[in-house]
């Protein structure tokens, strides 16, 4: 959300010309849930996957233990990590939707 919130503020301008254009407030909501979509499936890629390679490594060097990541807990892991990315996407995107113009595009 810290992420977004700063995306957003640092983005006021371009927020405003957009909708100085005619942008509606459904396509600022939808650019920034995307937005906060793909952030958060990247980072719960990056994380499924440093997960098994050091979770294999760790378990076979210390314990001789062999584990395989199942379907289902990468499938919980991408489902978890998109909808946290989206819950929390969800009030900067809303407030950035919200800018009025004129305000928007004075902001430095």
């Amino acid at each position: 959300m810290n992420i977004m919130m700063i995306s957003v503020t640092e983005r006021t301008r371009e927020i405003g010309i957009r909708k100085s254009i005619g942008a509606k407030r459904r396509h600022i909501l939808v650019q920034f849930l995307y937005e906060s979509l793909v952030i958060s499936l990247v980072g719960g890629a990056i994380g499924i996957f440093f997960g098994a390679v050091l979770g294999r490594t760790v378990l076979v060097q210390l314990m001789d233990i062999n584990v395989t990541p199942t379907t289902l807990a990468i499938t919980l892991g991408v489902g978890i990590s998109s909808g946290v990315g989206l819950f929390f996407g969800i009030y900067p995107a809303v407030k950035a939707s919200k800018f009025d113009p004129i305000k928007a595009l004075s902001y430095d």
